[in-house]
């Protein structure tokens, strides 16, 4: 371990006014050898530190209570007050940058000079405005640097801590933090696609399912830019599906010998995939309107098997290719290495034909060597209708999206507004670097230890039946109670207990991902099992919370959407066959 104190060249706030214009952070020649001992003197690369919130909290209260204190340029220098309102923004980056995790990988430059000087740059995350160097107090800070394998961590020290001072900045961010901006309605579409992002939107006719998916993605933009005013903003694409549709050339596309010559022919899918590659830190959301109008698992067949490739790796998440690379047998005859099919590099060079100079050289190269992936930005949604016009789904289908009915109807809804009322979303609202069960587990045992008891007590009602649910199911269930802890108020600001926020979240997710999957006639579903299932659940979330839970909500009882599904799904059952699915 490795301490380097701060002094005032390296330090955002100033005990007294002078001038500096570093926005850098300075290290020793100690910390290069253990950081990163192979980098050379004229060299760079990217590296990744882990970072602890509980570390920029306690710094931000050390900073308001040291104020007044100096920002200072290379030219001038500016006093700032005590009054936490000031900083609102460092409070609310924290949260932004780390969401509901105690801790994150925070990936930034390191540059090592020919003439010796080495330091960290491009410090500020893009998609939160999280700056380490805005938590670096002048003589009362100190970095700790520590290497444990591969895993780089920075913990970051402080003289003193006013803990009262940073609850004052707390109840002033918690006013204006983004993630209480979201009315009730549009968390569940939130939490389920930072859980994985692929969702189905289920409902009968003119609902707006593939209205809130525009509008999700126009939330991706600040009100006033000229994004949000579009009619159809840059993260947005429909697909019409389309009946004759039973392999994946429409979406990704085929290889054409038309000419003679091969030449691929690309797919909207594969293009909008090409334009969320070009734009890492905004959401891109793509709507598949009416999906089950053909057979899903046979025009989405390669997405279904990528999808289940995710991983999450130094921070973000990679998965396997939709489109290989294919490469000539002759290799270049002055460098040796492999060179790609002409048509797949005229692919290429059609796919980034609009993207910009800086950016389309690293990526030519990435989609040279490693083919063309799914970029973790990118959010599949489809919207679907049952009716005797449309295909069932395939378990595989279910399995591995989250599902969200939209059947209620408020026809004084949309009068007053021309946009939906969502708030500003991002990257740390949407995109989940969390993949698995593994990737959450450690840091909120306690809320999983409680969601697996649940799901096993379910799972014990569905032993012996086809919709017994495994380690696929388990993962997003985590995911999911995870993803849903930091929306802990209801529409009126007040808090709620944590045991109702994870029995809620637990009650949807049984929705989306149990009950969708069970469908058949009385001898595969019969109305004993239903009843079964519905005493489990009800008993699991009271359990948790002590509710009560029921199908409709009153002045003594909260609603429960998988016990109002069930009860519908009972009904169904006298016909003689029930679904999820309406």
């Amino acid at each position: 371990m490795i301490t380097k104190r701060i002094h005032s060249q390296d330090a955002h706030y100033k005990l007294s006014p002078k001038n500096s214009g570093e926005t850098s952070l300075n290290l020793s020649n100690e910390i290069l050898q253990l950081i990163a001992p192979s980098l050379t003197k004229g060299t760079e690369t990217s590296i990744s530190f882990i970072l602890y919130r509980a570390d920029y909290l306690k710094a931000l209260g050390v900073i308001v209570n040291c104020s007044p204190l100096y920002i200072s340029s290379s030219s001038s220098s500016t006093v700032v007050s005590s009054d936490p309102n000031v900083f609102i923004k460092d409070f609310q980056a924290i949260c932004s940058f780390f969401g509901p995790n105690e801790k994150k990988t925070y990936t930034v430059n390191l540059i090592y000079r020919k003439d010796g000087r080495i330091y960290l740059n491009a410090l500020e995350d893009k998609s939160s405005k999280f700056n380490i160097r805005h938590f670096l107090l002048e003589e009362r800070s100190a970095l700790e640097f520590d290497k444990i394998g591969n895993d780089i961590s920075i913990r970051l020290k402080l003289d003193a801590f006013d803990e009262e001072k940073i609850k004052e900045i707390a109840k002033q961010g918690d006013s204006t933090s983004t993630i209480e901006q979201y009315f009730p309605f549009y968390r569940p579409y939130i939490t389920a696609i930072k859980s994985k992002p692929f969702l189905l939107l289920a409902g009968i006719s003119g609902t707006g399912k593939s209205r809130i998916v525009r509008e999700l993605a126009r939330a991706c933009w600040e009100a006033d830019s000229d994004e949000f005013k579009a009619q159809k903003p840059r993260n947005f694409e429909m697909v019409q599906v389309k009946p004759n549709w039973h392999d994946s050339s429409e979406l990704i596309g085929y290889v054409s010998r038309v000419s003679g010559q091969p030449v691929f022919v690309a797919g909207d899918f594969l293009k909008f995939v090409a334009r969320a590659w070009e734009e890492q830190e905004v959401p891109y959301f793509l709507c598949l309107d009416e999906m089950n109008l053909a057979p899903v698992e046979q025009y989405f067949a390669e997405y279904l098997s990528v999808i289940e490739s995710r991983k999450a790796t130094n921070g973000k998440v990679v998965t396997d290719p939709i489109l290989n690379p294919v490469y000539k047998k002759e290799r270049d005859p002055k460098t040796g290495e492999i060179v790609p099919e002409d048509w797949y590099s005229e692919l290429i060079s059609i796919l980034l034909a609009g993207c910009s100079e800086e950016k389309v050289f690293a990526l030519t190269k990435q989609f040279e060597s490693d083919g063309i992936s799914i970029p973790q930005n990118l959010i599949v949604v489809g919207t679907v209708n049952m009716d005797e016009t449309t295909f069932s789904f395939s378990r595989k289908v279910l399995d591995r999206a989250m599902t969200i009915e939209m059947n209620e109807v408020d026809l004084t809804g949309g009068l007053t507004n021309r946009y939906e009322q969502i708030g500003k979303l991002g990257m740390n609202e949407l995109v989940g670097k969390a993949v698995e069960g593994v990737d959450v587990y450690e840091y909120y045992e306690g809320a999983c230890n409680i969601a697996i008891t649940y799901l096993k007590s379910i799972n014990d009602v569905l032993e012996g039946t086809p919709f017994k649910v495994a380690y696929r199911t388990r993962n997003e269930v985590l995911l999911y109670v995870v993803n849903n802890l930091p929306y802990n108020k209801n529409a009126e600001g007040e808090e709620l207990h944590e045991e109702y926020v994870i029995a809620r979240a637990l009650d949807e997710i049984t929705n989306m991902k149990v009950l969708s999957r069970i469908e058949g006639d009385e001898t595969k579903v019969s109305n004993a099992f239903l009843e079964k299932l519905e005493k489990t659940i009800k008993q699991g979330l009271e359990n948790i919370f002590e509710g009560p839970f029921e199908k409709e909500e009153t002045d003594k009882a909260f609603k429960s959407v998988s016990l109002a599904k069930l009860d519908e799904m009972k009904k169904r059952l006298s016909s003689g066959y029930t679904s999820f699915w309406s």
